[in-house]
């Protein structure tokens, strides 16, 4: 009976030694894991490397399972006779195996990790460094053309450009008259703005027939114009076009 203890004690302490060992080996990996997660280049290898973990800390837990004195030892299989047989193989080899085959496969996981962006940037590398491919198109060059843009011609002018009407008193009035022509072939209906002074006073036929003329009759109301010079630009536009339009300036001394 003691020969038999004595086995059962040694063998416990080589399970217990290969045990710690292959937590020692488990803790390493793992650290190194914990490394690689933080210095990952993209998300998807941290999670690669989180997983990773969370199997080798299963693993661990299956090793701390194993210490004795963790869990009841499984009692050791009977022979025919009903005595224990201590020699007979026992099924607590299993999950070592199983945990050395998860520690290998980790391990190919993490040297594949490390090889895989390396790979990427030789291939970034590769096609970044690869000449990019040049054409070279004939340009021929189209003799430039002159066009010469016709004279614009004005559809209304007014003459005179300006009128000085000399010196006004208070309380009088000074008429002069202008001619607004049509150079046009279409029919304009014109209309005449007012003065900023509100002092002038216009008399005149709004349709303008075409190639035709009328006069415009501009009086000066002395009576509202201010003392001092008076200069007045007024413009003359089409009714349904305001972009056709011509001017002429009237000026007096107001006293």
């Amino acid at each position: 009976m003691s020969d038999d203890f004595g086995t059962v004690n040694v063998s416990r302490a080589d399970r217990a030694r290969e045990i710690d060992e292959l937590r020692q080996h488990y803790r390493r990996h793992r650290e190194s894991l914990h490394q690689l997660a933080a210095d990952a280049p993209t998300e998807r290898f941290a999670a690669e490397y989180n997983r990773l973990i969370a199997e080798m800390d299963a693993a661990l837990a299956k090793v701390d399972d194993l210490q004795p004195g963790m869990r009841p030892l499984v009692p050791p299989p009977r022979g025919a006779d009903g005595i224990a047989d201590y020699d007979a193989p026992r099924s607590s080899r299993s999950p070592l195996v199983l945990i050395v085959v998860a520690a290998l496969l980790a391990l190919a996981a993490i040297a594949w990790l490390i090889w895989k962006p390396g790979s990427d940037r030789n291939k970034a590398n590769a096609i970044a460094d690869r000449p990019a491919a040049t054409t070279s198109a004939s340009s021929t060059t189209a003799p430039s053309t002159v066009v010469e843009q016709p004279a614009v011609v004005s559809v209304l002018t007014a003459t005179p450009a300006s009128a000085d009407y000399g010196t006004i008193r208070k309380g009088t009035r000074a008429t002069r008259q202008f001619t607004v022509r049509n150079e046009s072939e279409q029919p304009v209906t014109m209309q005449v703005g007012r003065s900023a002074c509100r002092c002038l006073y216009y008399e005149y036929v709004a349709l303008i027939p075409p190639k035709a003329k009328e006069t415009v009759t501009v009086t000066i109301d002395g009576a509202r114009a201010k003392a001092g010079t008076l200069h007045e630009s007024v413009k003359v536009t089409a009714k349904n076009d305001p972009s056709v339009a011509t001017s002429f300036d009237v000026t007096a001394n107001i006293q």
